[in-house]
């Protein structure tokens, strides 16, 4: 069962938060939580269609990595662009795959590069798990957040 009584929104804090089971139909939770939380922190259309895209890829590989397991995703605004974080609690890092013309996976992570300013994994404070995470560009959208 989805946890969506863990999403949290502090006021002005432009962060977003929410803990989902890893299966997946939970991508789907994640792709609405960062169209949200972007609409409402003023970004434009095509930043939040480019950010839907990227967190949908983040918290599908980590339905992959953690099957069935709590898995946590964080929007965030970091120096005035949205930043995605998805922890999930297999220590696994994710591979960048090399997949066939007509394969159909294989490709998470060249998408997630290709529409983020920056990405990257880091092990989590606890020690259990990674965070898998892309901030965004804004250059060449028209609206920012205050």
């Amino acid at each position: 069962m989805n946890d969506l009584a863990s999403m949290h929104e502090a006021p002005n804090s432009g962060e977003m938060r929410m803990t989902l089971l890893a299966v997946g139909t939970s991508v789907v939770l994640a792709r609405e939580l960062v169209r949200y939380a972007l609409a409402n922190w003023g970004y434009s259309r095509a930043l939040i269609d480019d950010a839907v895209v990227v967190m949908s890829e983040i918290v599908t590989n980590a339905v992959n990595a953690a099957p069935s397991c709590p898995v946590r995703v964080r929007v965030a605004v970091q120096s005035g662009a949205p930043l995605l974080e998805c922890w999930d609690p297999a220590p696994e890092l994710p591979q960048a795959g090399d997949a066939e013309f007509d394969a159909l996976s294989g490709r998470g992570l060249a998408i997630i590069a290709a529409y983020s300013k920056d990405t990257g994994v880091r092990p989590s404070a606890t020690g259990e798990g990674k965070i898998v995470w892309a901030l965004m560009p804004t250059e060449g959208h028209d609206q920012f957040p205050p």
